[in-house]
């Protein structure tokens, strides 16, 4: 990514979060970062592009994460891990939110965003796969139960940061690090547990 790319893309956020959507023209975003709109279209083919690479560049850092995950496995504990991946899930979350929520005002901005997510093949499927694939290695291990089913347990993880990321930003945009450490590490050590009542459920967080 170029400086150019980089203005586009800070301009474009920028004007998001302080106009909103339906305000935001690619003649404002190229007044913004300083170019021409000619220049502009050289980069990005329109606003639906522009608003991926917000939500794109903000993504690299958790993408980093996955890839982190082979690393992860047999060290510290199962829980320790997940929770590190998990918060910073939530971080992204909160950050990409409002503008993944954008389309849905706009029919055919919502079209075209479908077309790039295909064009990229870019889908929530690679992230869950990525933390599968980290759990299977974990089971291997004898770290994990081996009769869980993996694709469920990351698709639950994942979900559970999405959804608490999207409830904050309407509901408790003041809530604190802290708090969401905690909310986090209660939903791990619940998944670790299970559901189903067990003589020996409060000590499997403890072995793993």
């Amino acid at each position: 990514m170029n400086e150019t790319q980089r203005k586009l893309i800070r301009a474009t956020e920028h004007l998001l979060r302080e106009e909103g959507l339906a305000r935001v023209t690619t003649r404002k975003i190229a007044q913004e970062a300083g170019i021409s709109e000619g220049a502009l279209y050289h980069h990005f083919r329109d606003k639906a592009e522009l608003l991926d690479a917000v939500v794109q560049d903000k993504l690299v850092n958790f993408q980093e994460v996955l890839e982190s995950l082979p690393l992860m496995v047999g060290q510290n504990t199962v829980s320790e891990n997940l929770e590190q991946v998990l918060e910073r899930a939530y971080e992204i979350q909160v950050q990409i939110v409002p503008f993944i929520s954008l389309p849905f005002a706009d029919q055919e901005l919502l079209v075209r965003s479908r077309e790039i997510l295909k064009e990229r093949e870019a889908c929530p499927a690679n992230k869950i796969a990525a933390l599968t694939a980290y759990l299977r290695a974990e089971q291997r291990l004898g770290r994990l139960a081996t009769d869980i089913d993996t694709e469920a347990a990351a698709r639950l993880l994942l979900a559970s940061t999405f959804h608490a990321a999207t409830l904050d930003q309407f509901f408790a945009p003041d809530v604190t690090p802290e708090q969401v450490r905690q909310q986090i590490k209660a939903t791990v050590q619940t998944l670790m547990i299970g559901l189903q009542p067990r003589a020996t459920a409060n000590a499997l967080p403890d072995r793993m």
